[in-house]
C-alpha cells in the first residue's frame, strides 16, 4: 500500500481553495488535501497535524506567501513549500526561491496546471521522504554499529539487554525499546514478562507484532491502538538456533512506516543480540579456559587477511588496527613483507611459497613485525591455501602475541633465576608434599648426602633421617603455615653412613598447583661441637666451683670465727680491714657458685608481678641509705629465681658504684655507701617490650660500657667483677637484650627489652 501524501493548501479565496483541493486529489489518489483560508490558522494546523507539503497563494491580506514561508521555515525547515499564485512575476519567483521555497507554480484555468502542481508536489515530497529515509538509514546503520560495539563490551546478559534497550530508546526514531519473555501455550501467547527497557506502560501481550513474533518466531510489524500503546511497533524474536532468548520490541516515535530495509536491519540486530546472549550463556562452561587466556584474548583481537601474488587482497579492520594502518593503506600501499622485519621476511616468503605450491595446506608460525608508528609487534600467523578468482591465494588470521611472548620470556627468565637461586643456595633445600617423596632437591643436598638427584627424588625424609619420628613429623606438618617458619634440630645420614647434625627451617609454599613443604637444612656440626665443648667447660667450672665451695668455705669460716674473737678482745683498725677482706672472699665464692650453677639451667618462665617482685628483691640487698623508686605495674613472663639474680645484682651495682662528688670512691678506705643526704636513688620503670633500672650516681664512662659484662671486670677495688656477668647470663637465658647508657641525671641506665608481657 502506497503512503498517503497530506497537503495543506493555504489560499484566502475559500471557493478557489476548495476547488483546487478537489482537483489535486483527482490528480493522485494518494493526495489528502486540507484547505485553509487563514495563514495564521494554517500555521496552527501545521503544528497540530502532520503534513507532507504546504501549497500557498502569494497575495493574501494578513500575511503574504513569502511571509508565511518564513514562518513555516522557523517551525519545519525541511517541509516542502510550493508557492502557487496567479501573479507570474519573475521577481516574486526569485524572492520565493531565495526565501527557501521548494518550487514556484503559476495558477491557471487549464487542467494541466493542476497536473503540473501535483507533479511538483509528488517530486518535492518524494525528495524529502527519500532524504529522510537516507538519513534514517544512516542513523539506523550507526545505531546498529553502536549497539554491536556495546555488545562486545558487555560482561553479562543483564548488561546486554539493558544496553540494547537504552541505545535503541535513546535513538531519535524510536520512542521505546524493551526485551520481553513471551509465554506461549499451544501456539497461543498467554503472557509477557518485561526483562529490560523502556515500556511506556505498554501492554505488550496486546501488541499484534509481539504475538506474531512469539508464535511464528519471525520479525513482525504492527500499528497499535491507545489501549496497547499507540504507534508502530516492530517485534524481533531473539533466537539462536533452537534457543529462545526473548523478543526485542521497538516502538516508533510517530506513525512512520517500517520499510523492508529497517525490518531486515532490526532482524539482523536481533540475531546479533541473540548471539551475544548465547555466547554469555555458554561462558560458564568455558570459564576455566577463559581465565587462562582472558588477558590474551581481551587484549588482542584476531585479524583476517587474504594474500594473493604477494599482496593483500583483503584485510579486516582489526588487522589494520593491529598495525596502525587503515584498510585502504594496506590494500594499496603496503605489502605483507612491509609489515615484517627484514630478518623474518625470508621466513614469510618461504611459508607463502609452501602453501601456494600446495606442499603444505596449513601452517601456524610466529613473525616479528613493525607497526606504522615504529613500535615492534609479534604476531602468530595461521593460514591455508584457497582458490580466489581462479588463482591460488592464502587466507588466514593474525593474532597479536606481543604481550604473550613478553610474558613467556619473563616467565622463562623468572624460572631461570629461580633455578639459579635454588641450585646456588648454600644450604641443602628439599621440596615435598605430605607423605610423598621429595619433589625437588638442590645441588647442595646432592653434594652433602652423597646420593644422586634421582636417588633423592625417590626418597622420603625418613630415608635420610635416622631419628625421624612419624608422629612428631605429623605434628610439625600440622602446625606449619605459609606465614611462619618452623625450626628444629635433627640428624641426616649420608649415603656412606655418616651422620650430620642439621638445623631444619620449614614452611609451606605453593608448588605446581599444590601446597608443598619447603625445608632448608643447615649443617650445624661446628655449632654442636662448640656446644659440647661448652658443656665440658661448664662441667669443669661446676666441679671447680664445688671444690672452691668445699675447700675454701671451711678455712674461711674458721677465719671469720677467729676474727670475731679477736674483735672481742681488742680494737684495731687492722681487724676491720680483715673483716672486709673476708666478706669479699665470701662474696667471690657466692658469685662463683651462682655463675657456675645458673649457666647450666635454661630459664623456666612463669607470670611475675614486676611491681611487688622489685620491692622484694630490694629488701634482699644491703642497700644502706639508698632509695628505690618503682613504678612498674605490669606482669612479665620470666624465671623468678634468675630474675631475682638480675635485679639484686643491678641494685647492688648501683649501691656500690653510686658515688657522687660528695661520696668517697671505693679504695679510699671508707664506706662505699652514701649517708642519708647523698644516698643514691635507684629507679625501676617500664619500656615498650621491657623495663629499665637506672640510678643517679656518677654513671659509667662510654669507653668502659663494652667491658662491664666481662667476667672479673670491676671499677670497684672491693668488687668481684661477676655481678654484671650474672646479669648478662640471665638476659641471654631468656633471649632478651640488654644495653647500658646514661640516665637523665647522668647516672647509669640499664635497658632490658624483648620481654614477654601478660
Amino acid at each position: 500500500m502506497e503512503e498517503t501524501i497530506r497537503v495543506l493548501l493555504v489560499d484566502d479565496a475559500a471557493d478557489f481553495a476548495a476547488i483546487a483541493a478537489k482537483l489535486l486529489e483527482r490528480e493522485d489518489d494518494r493526495f489528502d488535501v486540507t484547505a485553509e483560508t487563514d495563514p495564521s490558522a494554517g500555521l496552527d494546523r501545521l503544528e497540530s497535524e502532520g503534513f507532507d507539503c504546504l501549497v500557498s497563494d502569494y497575495r493574501m491580506p494578513e500575511m503574504d506567501g513569502i511571509e508565511l514561508l518564513a514562518a513555516v521555515r522557523e517551525r519545519e525547515p525541511a517541509l516542502p513549500f510550493i508557492l502557487f499564485t496567479g501573479e507570474g512575476s519573475e521577481e516574486i519567483a526569485s524572492d520565493a526561491i531565495s526565501a527557501g521555497a521548494t518550487d514556484y507554480v503559476r495558477k491557471g484555468t487549464a487542467a494541466d496546471q493542476y497536473a503540473l502542481l501535483a507533479n511538483r508536489i509528488r517530486q518535492a515530497v518524494s525528495k524529502r521522504r527519500n532524504h529522510e529515509r537516507a538519513r534514517r538509514f544512516e542513523r539506523l546503520q550507526e545505531l546498529t554499529r553502536e549497539v554491536n560495539q556495546a555488545l562486545v563490551r558487555a560482561d553479562d546478559a543483564a548488561t546486554v539487554e539493558r544496553t540494547v534497550c537504552e541505545r535503541l530508546a535513546a535513538a531519535e526514531q524510536y520512542a521505546r525499546a524493551a526485551i520481553v519473555t513471551p509465554t506461549v501455550d499451544d501456539g497461543t501467547l498467554s503472557g509477557v514478562t518485561v526483562r529490560a527497557g523502556k515500556t511506556d506502560d505498554v501492554d505488550f501481550a496486546e501488541v499484534p507484532a509481539v504475538r506474531a513474533a512469539a508464535t511464528e518466531r519471525e520479525p513482525a510489524v504492527s500499528a497499535t491502538t491507545a489501549t496497547a500503546g499507540a504507534g508502530v511497533n516492530a517485534a524481533v524474536p531473539l533466537d539462536y538456533e533452537s534457543e529462545r532468548y526473548g523478543i526485542l520490541v521497538v516502538g516508533m516515535t510517530a506513525d512512520v512506516p517500517v520499510d523492508e530495509f529497517e525490518r531486515d536491519l532490526l532482524a539482523e540486530l536481533g540475531i546479533d543480540v541473540a548471539s551475544a546472549l548465547h555466547n554469555l550463556d555458554m561462558r560458564d562452561d568455558l570459564r576455566e579456559s577463559e581465565a587462562k587466556y582472558r588477558r590474551l584474548v581481551e587484549g588482542n583481537l584476531v585479524g583476517v587477511y587474504l594474500i594473493q601474488n604477494g599482496e593483500f587482497e583483503y584485510v579486516n579492520p582489526r588487522l589494520a588496527a593491529m598495525f596502525g594502518y587503515t584498510q585502504e593503506e594496506l590494500l594499496s600501499d603496503v605489502t605483507p613483507f612491509d609489515l615484517v622485519i627484514e630478518t623474518d621476511q625470508e621466513k614469510l616468503r618461504r611459508n607463502i611459497r609452501l602453501r601456494v605450491s600446495g606442499e603444505t595446506d596449513d601452517l601456524r608460525y610466529t613473525l616479528r613485525g613493525q607497526r606504522k608508528d615504529g613500535t615492534e609487534i609479534e604476531f602468530e600467523v595461521h593460514g591455508g591455501r584457497i582458490d580466489y578468482q581462479g588463482e591460488p591465494a592464502i587466507v588466514g588470521t593474525l593474532l597479536d602475541v606481543t604481550e604473550q611472548k613478553r610474558y613467556e620470556r619473563e616467565l622463562e627468565r623468572s624460572r631461570a633465576e629461580y633455578r639459579e637461586l635454588f641450585e646456588s643456595f648454600p644450604e641443602a633445600v628439599f621440596v615435598r608434599t605430605e607423605g610423598d617423596t621429595f619433589r625437588a632437591v638442590n645441588d647442595a643436598a646432592v653434594d652433602r648426602l652423597g646420593y644422586s638427584r634421582d636417588e633423592l627424588l625417590s626418597m622420603r625424609p625418613r630415608d635420610i633421617n635416622p631419628n625421624e619420628d612419624g608422629a612428631a613429623e605429623a605434628d610439625r606438618i600440622a602446625s606449619l603455615s605459609k606465614d611462619e617458619i618452623k625450626r628444629f634440630d635433627t640428624t641426616h645420614r649420608t649415603k656412606s653412613g655418616d651422620e650430620i647434625p642439621v638445623e631444619i627451617n620449614a614452611t609451606l609454599i605453593p608448588y605446581r598447583g599444590e601446597t608443598a613443604i619447603l625445608s632448608t637444612s643447615r649443617d650445624v656440626s661446628d655449632r654442636v661441637a662448640r656446644e659440647r665443648e661448652l658443656e665440658r667447660q661448664n662441667d669443669r667450672l661446676e666441679e671447680l666451683a664445688s671444690v672452691a665451695s668445699h675447700d675454701l668455705r671451711n678455712p674461711l669460716n674458721v677465719a671469720v670465727g677467729r676474727l670475731e674473737w679477736a674483735q672481742e678482745e681488742c680494737d684495731s683498725p687492722h681487724l676491720d680491714d680483715m673483716e672486709t677482706a673476708l666478706d669479699r672472699m665470701n662474696g667471690l665464692i657466692d658469685d662463683l657458685l651462682t655463675l657456675a650453677g645458673r649457666r647450666r639451667r635454661d630459664a623456666d618462665p612463669t607470670a611475675v608481678d614486676l611491681g611487688s617482685f622489685v620491692d622484694q628483691c630490694w629488701t634482699n640487698v644491703a642497700t644502706g641509705c639508698a632509695r628505690l623508686e618503682s613504678d612498674v605495674g605490669t606482669t612479665i613472663r620470666a624465671d623468678e629465681s634468675r630474675l631475682a639474680q638480675l635485679f639484686e645484682n643491678l641494685f647492688r651495682n648501683s649501691v656500690e658504684h653510686g658515688a657522687t662528688n660528695g661520696r668517697p670512691q671505693a679504695g679510699d678506705g671508707e664506706s662505699t655507701l652514701r649517708d642519708d643526704e647523698n644516698a643514691v636513688t635507684v629507679t625501676v620503670g617500664t619500656l615498650p617490650g621491657g623495663f629499665y633500672v637506672e640510678d643517679d650516681g656518677p654513671g659509667i664512662p662510654e669507653s668502659d660500657r663494652n667491658r662491664i659484662f666481662e667476667a672479673g671486670y670491676s671499677t670497684n677495688d672491693d668488687g668481684t667483677g661477676l655481678g654484671l656477668t650474672i646479669v648478662r647470663d640471665v638476659v641471654e637465658a631468656h633471649d632478651w637484650e640488654i644495653c647500658v647508657g646514661e640516665s637523665e641525671t647522668g647516672g647509669t641506665r640499664f635497658e632490658i627489652t624483648g620481654v614477654e608481657t601478660d
